[in-house]
């Protein structure tokens, strides 16, 4: 069995100027793939513990993105668009 756990994380204030753009992400924390496993595993963050939990159960997980940004005002919808992009590849290729 494989699961898909993945994670973006944002706290948006409307009243910020400063647009959330991809760099916002890449400067905060922006893990792909194995990059995402590594970096999470083990530590603190309620993702590793879907991990561990998932893999206590037999499962592989994939996790395609895990990215955090500083808060700041509204994501580009650009943004948005790619990280949900990377997200979902799994899903929509059959690899989960």
């Amino acid at each position: 069995m494989r699961i898909l756990a993945a994670m973006m994380k944002h706290e948006t204030n409307s009243f910020s100027p400063v647009p959330t753009d991809m760099t916002r992400f890449e400067a905060w924390g922006l893990y792909r793939d194995e990059a995402a496993l590594a970096a999470y595993r083990g530590t603190a963050m309620p993702v590793s513990a879907y991990f561990d939990l998932a893999e206590a159960h037999g499962a592989e997980v994939v996790c395609p993105l895990i990215a955090e940004a500083m808060p700041s005002g509204l994501v580009e919808e650009e943004t948005y668009e790619q990280l949900c992009e990377w997200i979902l590849a799994p899903l929509l290729s059959g690899g989960v």
